[in-house]
């Protein structure tokens, strides 16, 4: 062991670069070594979601289970888990957040709740004051830094610091700070109870599992050290890294730090930027990207100064970049129709925030087409998928497999069995399984005249919709929508919806991204240009913005290099809401020309860096 950390490798890969392969490639040579095994490996990725990906595909390489593997490629926050022992009782939840917000007096608002909204109107100050303390944690700041937080407060509402709040006293050491009739909320002080009220419940959060790792020198048990998106780590997730790495023999950190999108969780891409490594690999090559998107998404991330340029040879000349303006969501449902309807290719559709997601939604969802999200919003999941394939088989009087025949027994309401049981069908699967020689539903078949004599009431195409239970309203609709028109088989998977952020990492051959805001990205956005990122005068009630700050624009970057043929910006699309302007996305200033002009201008002027 090397006590003074082994060779630092940088490896950095822009979007569809092959980054995840070529970071796969690294531990398979290292595995590969007479001396090592997967044991003595640790592969950090930034989110579940990633972990589990990486997680398959290694498992894969190394012809194991993912399974196998779970306690070797993890997140950060589940290998700080496995190594304070703790179990999920011990994590916050969103119940211990509600009930600390009820007791001190302020509004809070679950991820559940959150994600219904259908409004852009600014964070609740419950879970303000909680993700201020949490952002204070992972940038490694005191609590009486409270307001360098990427938010902007209400002063009718929170007591802003006193060298700045009108409200604030003036006078000597034995004059009260505040009035004596001032109720608005001190943050720092509901921040310090916030805490508080975790140690007495003896409660962890994520960012606290870290501080324990760190504070008490936890360093895992392997000699070799990987850590992928390391653009989004944050502050206190690096101080980990730094624990770690003097006891590793090798390490490999990887990411692109264009593709940050967790900054307002306080990841940091000049960590990346700013490591002293001892070998810089950077893939040279984009098998997602023609020259045309490519030349678009280079043109508007070469406004960040401080970066590493990737220079990409695209996958091919040529590609499509169209854009429009004040569109409405509904002609933008048309329009993803019309795009299912004359390719066989795969969509996606983009929005800076889930209410405009579902605001999409609400218009798209009645065409009938299966789509999936992107987000946790459940959609047309596996579920739902084998629910109306059964559907189908049963209408037509074909054998159903044992999986599709299990989602009816579990989804049917009640009264589609009439005077029978639904267990009834449960039995007749699990008979056919011991039979079988497969632990495999699909593989079974079970014959529809079975089922439709445990299930005399059993709906037909029409009525699949009105029949069902254990789904969302969304879910209810889409059934309905399906078997309404022509698009029976059509994959799910292949039109795709979410914000930019759950698009990370993933791609499609048509990709529509929404340039609209939310009073809460405006906040953030004008607090950095106050705190010296860029010099424009901002008015955050203004229609569009007249700068973009660096951060949202690795976010939009991220989102329009998703595509691999067609890329279609939408400027001024959710009623209401705050607009990016395409010309402030490309040239990060306001400009007269209509968005296309502006786009079929790179085709004469390609983009340089600045």
């Amino acid at each position: 062991m090397v006590n003074n950390g082994g060779s630092l490798t940088r490896l950095f890969g822009g979007p569809g670069s092959g980054k995840t392969t070529a970071l796969l490639d690294r531990v398979e040579e290292i595995i590969a070594r007479d001396d090592v095994d997967v044991g003595d490996v640790l592969v950090v990725s930034y989110t579940r979601a990633a972990a589990a990906e990486v997680r398959e595909r290694l498992a894969e390489r190394l012809d194991t289970t993912p399974r196998a593997l779970q306690g070797n490629v993890c997140t950060m926050h589940a290998k700080a888990y496995d190594q304070l022992n703790l179990s999920r009782g011990d994590v916050v939840g969103d119940d211990d957040k509600k009930d600390f917000c009820e007791d001190y007096g302020i509004e809070f608002e679950d991820d559940h709740s959150g994600a219904g909204r259908r409004t852009a109107r600014s964070t609740t100050i419950g879970n303000k004051v909680i993700a201020t303390s949490q952002w204070l944690q992972r940038t490694d700041r005191d609590v009486a830094d409270w307001y360098d937080v990427p938010f902007q407060w209400n002063v009718d509402e929170v007591r802003l610091p006193p060298e700045m709040d009108p409200n604030s006293l003036e006078g000597n050491k034995y004059t009260p700070t505040w009035p004596s009739a001032d109720e608005r909320i001190d943050v720092p002080e509901a921040i310090r109870a916030w805490r508080a009220y975790k140690g007495d419940e003896e409660l962890v959060g994520f960012a606290d599992m870290l501080e324990r790792v760190k504070g008490r020198s936890l360093v895992p048990h392997v000699d070799y050290l990987v850590i992928d998106e390391f653009q989004d780590i944050t502050t206190l997730q690096y101080g980990v890294y730094e624990e770690w790495r003097p006891h590793m023999e090798r390490v490999l950190i990887a990411g692109d730090d264009d593709q940050v999108v967790y900054a307002w969780q306080g990841a940091d891409p000049n960590l990346l930027l700013d490591a002293d490594p001892g070998e810089d690999v950077v893939l040279p090559n984009s098998y997602r990207l023609p020259s045309r998107i490519l030349d678009v998404v280079n043109t508007s991330i070469r406004h960040i100064d401080n970066r590493q340029e990737k220079d990409l040879n695209p996958r091919k000349e040529g590609g499509v970049v169209e854009a429009e303006a004040n569109k409405s969501v509904l002609d933008l449902a048309r329009e993803v129709v019309n795009t299912v309807d004359r390719t066989d290719e795969s969509v996606m559709v983009l929005f800076r925030a889930r209410y405009q997601m579902f605001d999409f939604i609400d218009e798209f969802l009645p065409n009938g087409i299966p789509f999936s999200v992107l987000t946790d919003q459940r959609m047309w999941t596996d579920r739902l998928t084998d629910y109306v394939q059964g559907i189908e088989k049963l209408d037509d009087g074909e054998p159903l497999t044992g999986l599709e025949a299990r989602r009816l027994a579990d989804m049917f309401k009640a009264s589609a069995f009439g005077s029978n049981d639904r267990d009834e069908l449960y039995d007749v699967v699990e008979s056919r399984e011991e039979a079988a020689d497969t632990d495999d539903l699909a593989e079974i078949e079970i014959d529809p005249a079975v089922v439709a004599d445990i299930v005399p009431f059993a709906p037909d195409r029409v009525s699949a919709g009105d029949m069902l239970r254990k789904v969302t309203s969304f879910q209810r609709k889409s059934v309905q929508a399906y078997f309404a028109h022509d698009y029976e088989g059509t994959d799910p998977s292949r039109v795709r919806v979410g914000t930019i952020h759950s698009a990370k990492g993933r791609e499609a051959d048509h990709v529509f991204v929404s340039t609209d805001l939310t009073e809460k990205v405006v906040e953030q956005m004008a607090a950095s240009v106050a705190a010296g990122d860029g010099d424009a005068g901002f008015d955050v009630s203004a229609d569009t913005v007249p700068v973009l700050a660096d951060n949202e624009r690795r976010v939009f970057y991220v989102g329009m290099s998703r595509a691999r043929e067609r890329l279609v910006i939408h400027e001024n699309l959710i009623s209401g809401a705050p607009t990016l302007p395409v010309s402030v996305l490309l040239h990060n200033e306001r400009r007269d020309a209509p968005p296309q002009e502006l786009l079929d201008a790179l085709r004469a002027e390609p983009a340089t860096s600045d």
